[in-house]
């Protein structure tokens, strides 16, 4: 019996430390959006300096899991994938990327949040 409870109180310390952790990996963007910091990763394609990073977007009872392309030369984002979960179905979604400059509002804001990212990431790598 003592053996059980040592080992729940282990585990529950686990659960605890784990949940903990991930919460630092995990950024509250808005009320809608939570960004996974662990996602964000900055690439070198061509030469263009190109930000990858994936979200959970929240509305009502959607759920979205998006993965973002941000091309920071060429000044485009795109949502490369949208899985889509509702209680009743799921489906994937993929778009092309789009003008920052050109694009429409949604554009706009998805690009402020891809540049919010970035300075995030460029930030923490300063600090190593």
């Amino acid at each position: 019996m003592k053996t059980k409870k040592i080992l729940a109180a282990l585990l529950l310390s686990l659960a605890v430390s784990v949940t903990a952790f991930a919460k630092d990996d995990l950024w509250q963007y808005n009320q809608f959006t939570t960004i996974d910091m662990n996602s964000a990763k900055i690439s070198y394609p061509a030469g263009m300096q190109t930000l990858t990073f994936e979200t959970i977007e929240k509305a009502g009872e959607t759920t979205d899991y998006c993965t973002y392309v941000y091309n920071v030369d060429e000044q485009t984002i795109q949502l490369k994938e949208m899985v889509t979960r509702t209680k009743k179905s799921k489906y994937k979604s993929s778009f092309y990327p789009e003008s920052v400059k050109n694009g429409n509002n949604v554009i706009k804001a998805r690009a402020r949040m891809a540049d919010d990212v970035l300075q995030k990431v460029l930030a923490k790598k300063e600090k190593h």
